[in-house]
């Protein structure tokens, strides 16, 4: 038991190093290099490197106990800081989802209404381009125009926009998508389908769900880079780095996720019917089946 407890203490230490304190002590470190620098001299290596040998003069001085408890500090500030980041995070995923408050929804509105506009211009282009020409007498040109159309409106949403962010509409066309083929609610059905599913997959869906989670923190360090940019510039040019980089991260890795929720339904879903007793068959479930797994999953309500 103990080599057990010990081998988890270091994997949760390792993991609370890695989302907390290492991130947070490079913004501590930011912090303190715009303290000491200021926006006169923000990039004033030579006196940077001056004030930290003075630092580092005095504290070679102070008492072991000093210095500990000087490092404590340091580390107590970036985990500090982690943990704030983490805490708004929860409220950016809100941001990147779509889900905004009822102030923005004048906003919302029309951000959704723009995005619609266009993935139903795209998509009405290549409904005509099909009517226009049948299926065996497309040639290559043809082929390649109705593929590039297809992939702009498929950068928009893949299915009708009904947020006003591209992650939003991401994990909404799963649901609709996975709705239409199969009559299921996701939403309800979820966490019975979660316990049919072997321990490699459920890893995999929180190793991806960990992958957003990780691009919405980041997109709240930029925020933090941004503020600290009004004291020292320079990290307001880090906040335009760490922000692209969240942006792209999080549109990539939020596909992939709501890929990944899909595709474990498409695969899965007929196990959970079968364990509920509602398709015995070698077939894949119809509506019919996701329809009564909803009424199941949601108890008459």
């Amino acid at each position: 038991m103990a080599p057990l407890l010990d081998s988890l203490g270091q994997k949760l230490a390792e993991k609370w190093i890695s989302a907390l304190a290492a991130p947070g002590l490079i913004f501590v470190a930011a912090a303190a290099a715009g303290a000491v620098l200021g926006q006169g001299d923000a990039l004033d290596r030579s006196a940077l490197l001056e004030r930290t040998g003075h630092w580092a003069a005095e504290a070679a001085r102070w008492s072991t106990v000093g210095q500990i408890a000087a490092v404590a500090a340091v580390v107590l500030a970036s985990v500090a800081a982690g943990t704030f980041v983490r805490t708004c995070a929860r409220g950016a995923e809100l941001i990147w989802t779509g889900e905004w408050p009822s102030l923005a929804r004048p906003l919302t509105d029309w951000l959704t209404a723009r995005r619609l506009r266009r993935w139903e211009q795209i998509h009405a282009e290549i409904t005509a381009l099909r009517s226009a020409t049948p299926a065996h007498r497309r040639g290559a040109q043809l082929r390649q125009d109705l593929d590039g159309r297809a992939a702009r409106r498929d950068s928009i949403a893949l299915a009708p926009p009904r947020r006003p962010t591209f992650t939003g509409d991401c994990l909404a066309a799963t649901e609709t998508r996975l709705h239409h083929q199969y009559g299921i609610d996701l939403a309800s059905c979820w966490m019975r389908l979660w316990l049919v599913l072997p321990d490699d997959v459920r890893t995999e869906l929180r190793m991806s769900r960990a992958r957003f989670d990780a691009a919405v923190a980041g997109s709240v360090w930029a925020g933090c880079y941004a503020v600290l940019g009004c004291f020292w510039w320079p990290a307001a040019v880090g906040a335009v780095v760490v922000g692209l980089v969240a942006w792209r991260r999080g549109r990539r890795v939020g596909t992939a996720h709501a890929e990944l929720v899909e595709s474990t339904v498409d695969v899965y879903l007929k196990r959970l019917a079968h364990e509920l007793g509602l398709d015995g068959s070698d077939n894949r479930p119809d509506a019919r089946v996701g329809t009564a797994l909803s009424r199941i999953a949601r108890k008459g309500a």
